[in-house]
């Protein structure tokens, strides 16, 4: 008859019971290596991870800033130290590299992949800055009302942006209403709202 005694949920999860070490390197690798692909799909499905995680865990993060600075310390920075620290660490065991080997070999590799995955997370951020069309690009271009400015109230212009036509708020440059139809020039911005001048 089996007894719970018997039953080692360490065995069934890692297979044969290694050194302390060794679980130490499997844990790492499992923990690190779930929460990273967890994290990867929410993702992809649109950024639900940053809202789930501060949920979850009362911690504010800021996954999806317009800088891209990359943080040693981000979230995703240390799944992959733990993923990569455990995964090569196991494997110099398995290789018969010795503890302080595989500490160092699993060290390294997880300050690489750290620094690795903030590359290729400011490689994203740098790419949907450069999409964005800055609005100090307008200043200077020319475009027409498309819905009415009122005297000292704001209406909205068409312009040409890096190539794309776009709409925004606008107030006229001497509060006097423009009519929709009327060519403009952009001549400054305050907050979100274009200042026009008739042409």
């Amino acid at each position: 008859m089996v007894s719970l005694d018997d039953f080692n949920l360490v065995e069934l999860v890692f297979g044969e019971s290694g050194s302390t070490l060794e679980l130490i390197f499997a844990a790492s690798a499992l923990i690190g290596g779930v929460l990273f692909l967890f994290w990867f799909l929410l993702m992809l499905v649109g950024g639900v991870g940053e809202g789930l995680f501060e949920g979850l865990f009362g911690i504010e993060f800021d996954i999806m800033s317009s800088d891209g600075a990359f943080d040693a310390m981000t979230f995703q920075g240390v799944m992959a130290f733990m993923m990569f620290f455990g995964l090569s660490g196991l494997y110099t065991l398995k290789s018969d590299g010795g503890d302080t080997l595989a500490i160092g070999v699993g060290g390294v590799a997880g300050l690489a992949s750290m620094y690795g995955t903030g590359k290729i997370f400011q490689l994203f951020f740098s790419l949907e800055a450069s999409g964005n069309i800055e609005m100090e690009q307008a200043i200077g271009e020319k475009g027409s009302v498309y819905l009415r400015i009122p005297e000292g109230d704001v209406g909205q212009v068409t312009i040409e942006v890096g190539g794309a036509q776009k709409t925004y708020n606008a107030k006229s440059e001497d509060g006097q209403g423009i009519a929709t139809g009327e060519f403009i020039e952009v001549v400054d911005i305050i907050s979100s709202t274009l200042i026009v001048k008739r042409v």
